[in-house]
């Protein structure tokens, strides 16, 4: 291994890049001590490698029943699978690229490949979670001069059954020219399920009292 040039990430530093930075640190830590020490097809596998963990270990808090699945499952994924792949592939050539002189790269960059991983990791996490919350978030239709809100899911109830829902709280009095109120509606089979929103005033025998009677109110 003499002809070969370049630095390489010792199994401390590649898992504590795992360990910081997420998949995408340890595919460019495996990338990079890969091609140094001349093992290009093993690097180029990596960052697929990399890719796909990511997309397991992001996709899993908004897929059913992997979201129950807590997230340390994951991380411990990650660490195991590094020591696993490092031990298997890179320990011996390793360690004889460092005996022959050459050198590994420092805490300081390791750090800084970490860091960087860490905060792209956050940005891809944050940018599915604006996607995902622009496509699968409630419909919100206004009613009256106020602008009161019903919030629904227009595959569970249609449009025209929320603007006789709006109508029905109008007659009611609940949606008044006094304060702004915004609701939830939803269907069960037959049913229209409202969820108000209120204070602490909620448990007054007297406020129940007055919902109850502005559901017979509705319901008529």
């Amino acid at each position: 291994m003499s002809e070969i040039t370049g630095q390489v990430y010792t199994e401390r530093k590649t898992v504590f890049g795992v360990f910081l930075g997420g998949p995408i640190a340890g595919a460019y830590l495996f990338w990079r001590s890969f091609t140094t020490l001349g093992m290009t097809t093993a690097g180029m596998y990596a960052p697929v490698l990399a890719a796909l963990l990511l997309v397991v270990t992001l996709g899993s808090s908004f897929v059913p029943p992997f979201d129950r699945i807590p997230n340390v499952v994951f991380w411990g994924a990650q660490i195991g699978l590094t020591y696993g792949i490092y031990r298997a592939y890179l320990t011996g050539p390793v360690e004889e690229f460092l005996a022959e002189g050459n050198i590994e790269y420092g805490w300081g960059n390791t750090l800084a490949i970490s860091v960087g991983s860490f905060l792209l990791t956050i940005g891809i996490l944050l940018a599915i979670l604006f996607f995902v919350g622009a496509f699968n978030g409630p419909t919100i239709k206004s009613f009256g001069t106020m602008k009161h809100e019903i919030a629904y899911d227009d595959k569970n109830i249609t449009a025209d059954e929320v603007d006789r829902i709006g109508a029905a709280l109008t007659s009611a009095g609940f949606f008044d020219q006094e304060m702004q109120k915004t609701i939830d509606a939803a269907k069960d089979g037959d049913r229209f399920i409202l969820s108000l929103y209120f204070n602490e005033t909620a448990n007054d025998p007297e406020f129940i009292e007055m919902v109850r009677g502005l559901r017979q109110d509705v319901q008529r």
